[in-house]
């Protein structure tokens, strides 16, 4: 359950040689995102999105939590805590740090120069390549307002402290999204999964919005579905 909670309420959450830098108008110094977490059609959690930039550097603050009767029978919280720079190509990651139930997890250290990360998961450490497209599960989704996706098909690393793997994300196209806050026009995005895998990973971007992410997908092996769905989206200039 953990795991797949986890998953549900990723809020991030892609840089490689397909993706081009720049926006149509400046990104907001700071956006705040709530969503909703559903298994099925029954409401099992939230979460709560802190993005903040200077025009040099970025953070992101990102909780998630159960709630109603799943929080009532399984207490479980996620803190996420990020910090990086804005590049030319997007956002470059430093530090990315998880705490679960007020315990720290697991977290990275990217060290662009020597080309190396330090991943720390639970009492192991390891130092491991960096490859130049890489991201933490939190920055990801976020990456799409400073670098618009150009291909149909998109090549990333990702890690979450445990390791840096390589995935393919798949352009579905745009799509009418009706949510608490109104109807957003999005940019749908599929992990591509081999065809005898059930699983399934999706995330929707809001086109007008900035790219924000608005929703994600998870489907287990099993065909169980987790559902992240904004209820709160609010940007500032300050």
């Amino acid at each position: 359950m953990r795991r797949l909670l986890a998953l549900a309420v990723l809020l991030a959450g892609i840089g490689a040689p397909s993706l081009r830098a720049g926006s149509e108008a400046p990104f907001p110094k700071r956006v705040e995102t709530a969503f909703a977490v559903y298994m099925g059609s029954m409401r099992i959690g939230e979460g709560y999105d802190r993005f903040e930039h200077n025009g040099r550097t970025y953070q992101i603050s990102s909780e998630s939590k159960t709630v109603g009767m799943a929080g009532a029978l399984y207490r479980f919280s996620v803190v996420r805590e990020v910090k990086g720079r804005l590049t030319s190509a997007g956002l470059r990651p430093e530090s990315y740090v998880e705490s679960r139930n007020g315990k720290l997890r697991r977290s990275a250290r990217f060290d662009w120069d020597r080309k190396q990360a330090m991943l720390v998961d639970g009492d192991k450490t390891k130092v491991v390549p960096l490859p130049e497209a890489t991201w933490d599960t939190t920055s990801f989704g976020y990456n799409f307002a400073f670098a618009r996706p150009q291909a149909s098909e998109l090549v990333v690393n990702l890690t979450d402290g445990r390791r840096i793997k390589g995935y393919r994300y798949a352009i579905v196209g745009k799509e009418r999204l009706e949510t608490e806050i109104g109807t957003l026009d999005t940019l749908r995005m599929k992990r591509v999964h081999d065809a005898d895998d059930k699983r399934s990973f999706e995330v929707w971007l809001a086109v007008d919005r900035h790219y924000a992410p608005v929703r994600i997908r998870y489907a287990e092996k099993d065909g169980t579905v987790f559902d992240s769905v904004v209820t709160k989206l609010q940007f500032s200039a300050n």
